[in-house]
């Protein structure tokens, strides 16, 4: 992730998909670990709800994790001009505690 964000030619769009995509996968696999039902589900926020309603503890950014699932679909021409600059930096930084957070919960 980190090389993919540290590269100005790769344009935001990319570079928050793989981020969305990094957490996705992270959520799966703790609700798969805990034994959560699993579902076709690319909306970060409402996997955040299913972790939250089995009373397991939410990963580090839960507050604003939502906001990459934008990413997990291509993003409109109209929707590239409104959005924000992606911040890289922390991005990167909360793909990384959001692996750990699930790397501890799955005991690997």
């Amino acid at each position: 992730m980190r090389l993919l964000a540290s590269n100005p030619e790769i344009d935001d769009e990319s570079v928050g998909f793989h981020a969305q995509q990094a957490i996705e996968k992270r959520l799966k696999a703790v609700m798969a670990a805990r034994g959560l039902p699993l579902k076709k589900e690319h909306d970060l926020g409402v996997l955040l709800e299913g972790l939250a309603a089995a009373g397991i503890e939410t990963p580090p950014g839960a507050d604003w994790i939502d906001e990459l699932t934008v990413y997990a679909r291509g993003l409109r021409y109209e929707e590239l001009l409104d959005a924000e600059p992606l911040d890289r930096e922390v991005v990167v930084t909360l793909v990384g505690q959001v692996g750990e957070w699930a790397d501890r919960l799955i005991d690997v």
